[in-house]
């Protein structure tokens, strides 16, 4: 039985026009799913968050002497304004991309099947295709506020409320404020990246679920397994396909010299997880019915049940893999890692506590084991808390015995050493002019590089 459409802009996938009227296009699209976005609560909300957040962290490190020391630059946050917000760029890509990204994105395409309106808005002269690009770069510009927000936030009130103190490095440099910025900067640039696949991933959630709460919930629980696994996934293979590994590509902007392979690899993922999700939502949207008894899925249930069923498959398969294939975590890049950043750091604790550089030429030697180490020979590999160095000065002539130091070794390649007191002093110093300073020497992160 044919059925006659008088409308056919009414048509899916076709921009039916009156004669003599002109298709809106792609960007008035943009504008009235962006304008929707804006009108609704949950993107007011996550704005204003994104203000208040970084201030309230800013004057908090300010006025109170914790310091979230587990975190890299954390124990510095309160002492130098660009790690306060290298702080929040951490906390942002760990929640605050899924967050924004299952309010927003998960409920973009989900929302029109909660009200019952897709017949309307394919009946506004726009084609399907625009329809689809249009609430996804709609979506996408949300997500990008978002960040963009939090991100100049960050920086405002860690310079305004903390200071423009230079910041140590992942590789135990010191950083001048102006070179500091400019990383700061690139470092939240490079962010957009995986924030962007997040936002993909969050519209391919909407699309498939046609459901708000698991649209919202899907990403949430993406960034929980994600997290799962970036605490265990010290191999190679699982780590180069991880969406949450690009967000840690900025380490290697703050390594001296700066590890470009990681920024790269980053760059890749980001976009290569972005078309995949993206081409996935166009597939899902394309090949639907809204109209007739085709328009409403017939076991809803099931379609949910699947989605949740395919995470958890896909984040225990990974996680069974997490450990397979090489990894950069030896011994020996260890060692190496570990002499460059406590070698610099001398030179830092000297240059603050004397106010001049120090002698430079100091032979330092390490090794280092997961277990138990010995003067001669590195061993291990993995992360872990079971780490020990052994730092010594090869110039006999200073006197200064071997230092052990205790390392946690996270599985994406940076570590927390934790050297004895009475070898590099208190947590606190004192200059000659007698002004309290925080140690560098006492504990300090460095970085392999993402693996």
């Amino acid at each position: 039985m044919s059925t006659v459409i008088a409308n056919p802009a009414a048509v899916p996938g076709r921009a039916g026009t009156r004669s003599g009227a002109r298709a809106p296009g792609l960007p008035a699209v943009v504008r009235v799913e962006f304008a929707k976005l804006l009108a609704q609560l949950p993107l007011r909300v996550l704005l204003i968050g994104c203000v208040v957040v970084p201030v309230v962290f800013a004057f908090g490190m300010r006025v109170s002497g914790i310091r979230p020391s587990d975190t890299l630059f954390g124990r510095w946050a309160g002492t130098s304004g660009f790690a306060t917000s290298l702080f929040v760029l951490d906390w942002t890509a760990a929640w605050g991309v899924a967050v924004g990204a299952a309010l927003i994105a998960g409920d973009i395409f989900a929302s029109e099947d909660r009200l019952g309106t897709w017949k309307t808005v394919l009946t506004r002269s726009a084609s399907r295709s625009q329809l689809f690009l249009g609430k996804a770069l709609a979506a996408t510009i949300g997500v990008w506020l978002c960040w963009v927000v939090i991100g100049a936030a960050s920086i405002a009130a860690g310079l305004a409320i903390i200071g423009d103190a230079p910041l140590i490095g992942l590789s135990g440099q010191l950083i001048e404020p102006g070179r500091a910025l400019g990383l700061l900067v690139a470092s939240w640039a490079l962010g957009l990246l995986p924030a962007t696949a997040f936002a993909a991933l969050g519209v391919l959630f909407s699309v498939a679920s046609r459901n708000t709460i698991v649209g919202v919930v899907g990403p949430l629980l993406v960034a929980i397994v994600l997290q799962g696994l970036e605490s265990i996934a010290s191999g190679t293979m699982v780590r180069s396909v991880m969406l949450f590994t690009p967000f840690d590509a900025y380490h290697a902007l703050f390594t001296a010299p700066v590890q470009l392979g990681s920024v790269v690899q980053a760059v890749v993922t980001s976009l290569l997880y972005t078309a995949v999700f993206a081409a996935a939502s166009w597939w899902l949207l394309r090949r639907r019915e809204f109209a007739g008894a085709d328009a409403v899925p017939r076991n809803r249930r099931a379609t949910i049940l699947c989605i949740g069923l395919t995470v958890v498959v896909i984040g225990g398969v990974l996680a069974g893999l997490a450990k397979v294939g090489p990894t950069p975590l030896t011994a020996a890049n260890l060692a190496r890692s570990v002499n460059t950043t406590f070698t610099r750091l001398v030179q830092v604790n000297y240059l603050w506590h004397n106010g001049e550089r120090a002698d430079t030429s100091t032979p330092w030697s390490t090794v280092c084991a997961l277990g138990t180490i010995t003067p001669t020979a590195n061993a291990g590999s993995g992360a872990g808390e079971g780490w020990s160095c052994l730092i010594t000065d090869t110039r006999t002539t200073d006197g200064i015995s071997p230092i052990q130091v205790d390392l946690e070794v996270r599985a994406n390649g940076c570590y927390t050493v934790q050297a004895p007191p009475a070898a590099v002093g208190a947590l606190h110093g004192t200059d000659k002019q007698g002004r309290s300073y925080l140690n560098p020497l006492y504990a300090f992160d460095g970085c392999l590089g993402t693996p």
